[in-house]
């Protein structure tokens, strides 16, 4: 009986050993698949050391100085590889990017994830971080300040993620510990389940109907409602930084690449425990505001402050020199000529302070902590080796996004079947980006329109002349009427002023629907009947339906061979099918402005609108690259 159960024993436990030594092999084989595949997943978008049972999407609480750790799970961090092959499943029209298309190496990693992982701080290492708000491009000049700092100070930049959202949930400017509660608070715990809840046709809800909805309506409602109007990407899915970061020694004086280390969660709790903090008065050094512009940072490193220096980021807008078909130069009408907007304040007034560089240079903490770093004069530069790291940065911040890449070659291709279809004299179109929303760009949308015009005029009577040196117009037959050509320099009272933007949409309103036999013309409808020397025109614009707008109108009907990005459905098709994998946000939104950007830099002259970031970005990033022959500085 003893000897029964003994072998009944020893049996047991050999079985149970099998299955504990079958166990360790399958923890090992997943322990390894994370390291080598999925490592970015938890990484950036998830800090499992931190991590909270708080309900924190709406209720993160000022616990420190500035703002609380959002809590996290693994949730988030396995979100990533659980969730793509849902969205492969369920999601069939999902555009599924080509893997050796982008990033470095052409290695096999989604674009969607930090191309920089996590890594313990070197001893010794100095750091500098800044809090990013605002749009797309205003973060965009925000990051090539930062950059710019880095190197100067020779200090690794805290990377922190792009924040993409609609104008209703933009990270605004405001003090350092709201501004940090904002970026606590962009979180994804706990609400997965809203990836999948359709929110386009929810209508608006009164505070008074929301507080007698049932407990599990009102909370679905507070958490998914604006689930989708939101998302974050790391710079690298639009940028090829690590382009800039070793280039960078190219530059004269240069020596070291710019250093980056990570910074997924936008908050001071994270910093310290990722960089080591053992003591934050003494090791970080915040420069807190209380105003936008509060202080402006002097190269003085090898010049005198005591002269009044001008400003250079007013003067990077205005060195776009225009050239006909033929490379001549041309001269503009005053009215094109880039104005500061009335009641612009200069940039010496609209800054609180001033930090030197040189005092930067000597601070011992081991992190500057900046907050706000927009604004294109923010940092005067001076010195020959700076302006030379400078203008480095600035052209090598190309898009390298795969999809707007695509979408944008199939767009030229389109633009070239229609200047054969519409037999277009002039060769290639003509770029534009007209910005009428927000700020104070609604209000001078006809003063802008009349300069766009002026441009345009100006350009049809250079492109005129040198067809007709040429003999590439054929003479106009007797029962035609040669086309005048346009003076260059117009006077404001002879070119037709658009309807104001908010009096033309509120016409829009009021009229009836139009019957299907007066439908609006399509772009070949316009252009087919215009006179061969009518130039293509691409706008990038932020009106809604511009074809439709009675703001456009008076253009369309001047300038017939005008596109649009909406004219391009095939281009569209490519962006409408990309989500982000990591919380299933449709890309579309975000993907728009830099496909109309990309598009209108294609176009062999560029104009834009005074002041706008968005056009300084295709002046100074885009449309040099497209045409390296061209001396902007000239």
């Amino acid at each position: 009986m003893s000897i029964r159960q003994g072998n009944s024993i020893k049996t047991e436990f050999q079985a149970r050993n099998r299955i504990l030594f079958i166990c360790l092999i399958f923890s090992a084989i997943i322990v390894f698949a994370v390291q080598v595949e999925w490592v970015p997943y938890f990484n950036y978008f998830n800090d499992n050391s931190s991590v909270d049972s708080r309900d924190s999407l709406h209720k993160n609480g000022v616990g420190s100085k500035y703002a609380t750790e959002p809590s996290s799970s693994s949730s988030a961090g396995t979100q990533g590889q659980v969730n793509k092959g849902d969205n492969q499943k369920d999601h069939n029209d999902v555009y599924d990017p080509p893997t050796d298309s982008q990033l470095d190496g052409n290695t096999e990693r989604n674009p969607f994830l930090t191309m920089f992982p996590p890594r313990p701080p070197a001893d010794g290492e100095r750091f500098l971080a800044y809090l990013p708000h605002s749009g797309f491009h205003n973060q965009l000049v925000t990051l090539e300040n930062a950059l710019l700092l880095a190197a100067y100070l020779n200090r690794t930049l805290l990377l922190p993620p792009l924040h993409l959202s609609h104008k209703r949930q933009a990270l605004v400017w405001k003090e350092p510990p709201v501004l940090l509660q904002q970026w606590a608070d962009r979180n994804r715990t706990g609400v997965e389940y809203c990836r999948e809840v359709d929110t386009s046709n929810w209508p608006r809800v009164s505070r008074k109907k929301l507080e007698a909805m049932p407990e599990q309506e009102r909370k679905r409602d507070r958490e998914c409602r604006f689930y989708h109007s939101w998302t974050t990407t790391p710079w690298t899915y639009f940028y090829n930084l690590p382009k800039i970061f070793k280039g960078i020694t190219s530059v004269e004086g240069q020596t070291d690449p710019i250093r980056v280390f990570g910074r997924p969660v936008m908050t001071m709790e994270w910093l310290h425990e990722h960089l080591n903090i053992q003591d934050p008065d003494k090791e970080v050094y915040f420069f807190n505001e209380t105003n936008r512009y509060e202080y402006k940072i002097l190269d003085d490193s090898e010049f005198d402050y005591g002269l009044e220096p001008g400003s250079p980021g007013d003067v990077a807008q205005q060195k776009h020199q225009l050239y006909s078909t033929t490379g001549q130069k041309i001269i503009l009408p005053e009215i094109v000529q880039e104005q500061p907007p009335p009641g612009a304040m200069p940039w010496k007034e609209r800054y609180l302070h001033e930090l030197k560089l040189t005092d930067l240079q000597r601070r011992p903490e081991r992190v500057l902590h900046f907050g706000s770093l927009f604004a294109t004069d923010r940092i005067q530069v001076r010195t020959e080796k700076h302006r030379a790291l400078k203008d480095f940065i600035s052209r090598n911040l190309g898009l390298w996004n795969q999809e707007i890449v695509d979408a944008t070659g199939i767009a030229e291709q389109q633009i070239e079947k229609w200047i054969k279809e519409t037999n277009r004299a002039a060769p290639g179109f003509l770029g534009i980006h007209l910005r009428t929303e927000d700020g104070g760009f609604q209000k001078l949308v006809d003063k802008n329109l009349q300069r766009i015009i002026a441009w345009l005029q100006a350009m049809v009577k250079l492109d005129y002349m040198y067809l007709q040196r040429r003999g590439l117009l054929r003479r106009a037959e007797p029962d035609e009427v040669a086309p005048t050509p346009v003076s260059a320099s117009p006077s404001p009272s002879s070119i037709p002023a658009p309807k104001h933007a908010p009096e033309a949409q509120k016409q829009q309103r009021q009229q009836p629907e139009k019957p299907e036999e007066q439908a609006v013309p399509t772009f070949l409808e316009r252009c087919k009947g215009s006179p061969r020397e009518s130039p293509m025109v691409f706008i990038a614009t932020d009106i809604h339906n511009p074809r439709e707008s009675p703001v456009m109108q008076e253009f369309l009907n001047q300038f017939p061979c005008t596109m649009f990005l909406s004219d391009f459905e095939e281009s569209l098709v490519i962006l409408e099918k990309i989500r982000n994998p990591i919380d299933g946000v449709r890309m579309i939104h975000y993907m728009i402005a830099l496909m109309d950007a990309n598009l209108a830099a294609k176009g062999r002259e560029f104009q834009g609108t005074v002041r706008s970031t968005f056009s300084a970005y295709i002046l100074n990033h885009l449309w040099p690259e497209y045409h390296p022959d061209r001396n902007l500085e000239e």
